[in-house]
């Protein structure tokens, strides 16, 4: 991008050509696919632009959770099949698509989010979430070492009780990050809760892949029901203090 040009985003962006639309055109072109494959595909198409502007294509579980649930959660696309994946064939199967028929010249392949979702569309939702994006909240100081210590000492100890058990050295290849995301927690037992959700979300991706792997990288809906079983599990643990 030319130095001092002005930051392009969102619709001002070359790619004006949305998302759902080229989902919608290349189901058509294919019939069926999955959603990792459509993501692929969007980001080989979007990839001059993207190296030109020095944006980048939403990350995969972005791309899944707001088009590819959207679009199913509307009736827009269902999935046909299920196949195993030839290169990992002990992993997750992959969900083929289709476009639900008669659903092909559907409006809402436009703008999904906003026909899931109609507050999205109305220029005071967007007004107060863009002032609410600048309220700016003072970072609390860093955790010691020895506070990082006592908050991992705390979570494995609760996560040991329920047989999830995962090693610091685990934890942290996969979330390295996760000091300074606790530290964001203004209480001890908030920064514990965050831990157990993660750590036994990234323990039960894991076991489901039967290798160390993120939540991210988990195909849905075993992510979710990842999450899901780390908030259950945050939860009583704050239930318990």
């Amino acid at each position: 991008m030319a130095e001092g040009a002005p930051r392009l985003r969102g619709w001002s962006l070359p790619w004006i050509y949305p998302t759902g639309l080229f989902i919608r055109d290349y189901l058509l072109k294919h019939k069926t696919a999955y959603p990792q494959e459509i993501w692929k595909a969007l980001k080989a198409a979007r990839k001059s632009v993207s190296e030109e502007l020095g944006e980048s294509t939403s990350r995969y579980e972005n791309f899944w959770r707001n088009y590819i649930y959207v679009l199913k959660k509307l009736g827009l696309i269902e999935p046909v099949r299920r196949v195993a994946n030839p290169k990992q064939p002990m992993w997750f199967p992959r969900t083929y698509y289709r476009i639900v028929p008669g659903r092909e010249n559907d409006p809402r392949w436009v703008h999904p989010q906003i026909a899931l979702d109609p507050r999205r569309g109305k220029s005071e939702y967007r007004r107060r979430y863009a002032k609410a994006k600048k309220v700016k909240i003072p970072l609390p100081p860093p955790l010691t070492p020895e506070e990082i210590d006592r908050i991992w000492a705390a979570a494995e100890a609760f996560l040991r009780e329920r047989r999830y058990i995962l090693t610091r050295e685990q934890f942290e290849a996969v979330k390295p990050e996760w000091p300074s995301e606790a530290g964001l927690y203004p209480t001890f037992e908030e920064r514990v809760g965050y831990v157990i959700r993660y750590a036994s979300a990234i323990y039960y991706v894991s076991r489901m892949a039967r290798r160390l792997i993120s939540v991210e990288e988990a195909p849905e809906p075993i992510a979710s029901e990842a999450l899901r079983l780390g908030k259950t599990l945050e939860r009583e643990w704050l239930r318990r203090r």
